[in-house]
C-alpha cells in the first residue's frame, strides 16, 4: 500500500510539474515556438529557463523577436490562470530549444546586398595559346594575353524577401570584365607581316531569379553563413581589335550562380560579408560583327565558348 501511495504521489507531481511548465510558451517571429519557464519579463527582454536532459539553462529573448507567448502569473499558480499577450498559434510549434540553440527568425522582410572582388575564368586557353603562336606570337607573349584574360573584375548586387524560416527569395545582377593587351608582330602569311597591338574587352553580365538560405551562430547571432543559387540568362560580349579592325562577339546564353558567404552582423540591419562563388555558363552561339557585316556562327561541342568562372567578394549587407 506505501508502495501505490509513494508512486501515485511522484506521478502526480511529475504531471503537475509538467502542466505548469508547458504553460509557458513563447511563439518567435519566425512561426517557432519555445516551450519553457518565463521567469522574469522586462520591457525589452523575456528571461526564460529550461530543462535539457536534467540540466537547468537560462537564457534571455528580445521581445522584437518574438510574436506572443503566455505564462502562469507567479502570484497565481496555484488557481492555474494564464495571462495571454495575445493567444497563442498553436498550430506552428518546432520543439524545445537549449538557451544557445535558440534561433530568432528574421524579424527583417528584405535584404540587400552590395559585393565586389575578383573573377577568375575556368576555360581552358591552351587552343588559343598555340592559335596565336601559328600566327607568329611569341609562347611567352601568348600566355601573358591569356593570363590577363582570365583574371577578372566582378560586381554583385541582390535583394531578396523573405519567405519563411531560413529562405529568402530575390532576384541577382552579376556583372564580370576582363581585359588583355600586348603589342606583337603577326606573320599573316610568307609575304605579310604585322606588327601592333591586339587587345580584347571581355563582359560577362548574368542576372536571374535567386533562391537564398541563411543560419545564425553564437550567443549574440553574430555570424552568419548562408548559400545561394540563382538561375537566368547570361550576355557575352566581346570586343576584340586585331589588325587594325574591331571585332564585335556577342551571345546569350543559361547561367548557373551558386555562392557559399560569410556574414558579420556589425549592428541588427547592417553585416559585412565574404563570398566564393562559382558561375557555370556554355555559349554555342557567337554573333559576329565587323565592318564587313554580321554573321552568326554555330560551334561544335568540343568549341563551346566556356564562361565559368570563380568568384572571391566582400561587401555589405542591409536589412529592413
Amino acid at each position: 500500500m506505501n508502495r501505490l501511495i509513494c508512486a501515485t504521489t511522484l506521478l502526480l507531481s511529475m504531471l503537475i510539474s509538467n502542466v505548469a511548465f508547458s504553460q509557458n510558451r513563447i511563439v518567435l517571429n519566425s512561426g517557432d515556438t519555445i516551450k519553457c519557464n518565463i521567469s522574469k519579463e522586462t520591457k525589452n527582454y523575456l528571461f526564460i529557463q529550461q530543462n535539457v536532459k536534467g540540466v537547468l539553462t537560462k537564457g534571455k529573448i528580445p521581445k522584437a523577436e518574438v510574436r506572443e507567448w503566455s505564462y502562469v502569473q507567479p502570484d497565481n499558480r496555484t488557481e492555474q490562470r494564464d495571462m495571454v499577450l495575445p493567444a497563442i498559434n498553436t498550430e506552428i510549434e518546432s520543439g524545445v530549444y537549449a538557451d544557445d540553440s535558440i534561433k530568432p527568425g528574421p524579424i527583417n522582410k528584405m535584404r540587400a546586398s552590395f559585393t565586389g572582388g575578383m573573377g577568375y575564368l575556368l576555360g581552358d586557353t591552351k587552343p588559343a595559346v598555340e592559335n596565336l603562336q601559328s600566327m607568329g606570337v611569341s609562347k611567352q607573349l601568348a600566355d601573358d594575353y591569356y593570363k590577363q584574360l582570365k583574371m577578372g573584375m566582378q560586381l554583385k548586387a541582390s535583394l531578396y524577401f523573405y519567405l519563411l524560416k531560413d529562405y529568402w527569395l530575390g532576384a541577382v545582377y552579376n556583372g564580370f570584365y576582363s581585359q588583355a593587351s600586348v603589342t606583337t608582330s603577326m606573320q599573316m602569311d610568307v609575304v605579310n607581316m604585322y606588327y601592333g597591338e591586339l587587345s580584347e574587352h571581355y563582359f560577362v553580365n548574368f542576372a536571374g531569379l535567386s533562391f537564398y538560405s541563411e543560419g545564425r551562430y553564437g550567443k549574440q547571432q553574430k555570424i552568419g553563413l548562408n548559400s545561394s543559387l540563382t538561375l537566368g540568362p547570361a550576355f557575352y560580349r566581346d570586343e576584340a581589335e586585331m589588325l587594325n579592325e574591331q571585332v564585335l562577339i556577342k551571345s546569350t546564353t543559361f547561367g548557373m550562380h551558386t555562392t557559399l558567404g560569410f556574414e558579420y552582423y556589425i549592428k541588427p540591419k547592417l553585416s559585412l560579408t565574404s563570398e566564393a562563388g562559382l558561375f557555370l555558363a556554355n555559349v554555342k552561339k557567337l554573333n559576329i560583327e565587323t565592318l564587313n557585316g554580321t554573321q552568326e556562327v554555330a560551334l561544335d561541342k568540343d568549341n563551346y565558348e566556356n564562361l565559368s568562372r570563380l568568384d572571391f567578394s566582400v561587401g555589405l549587407v542591409f536589412y529592413w
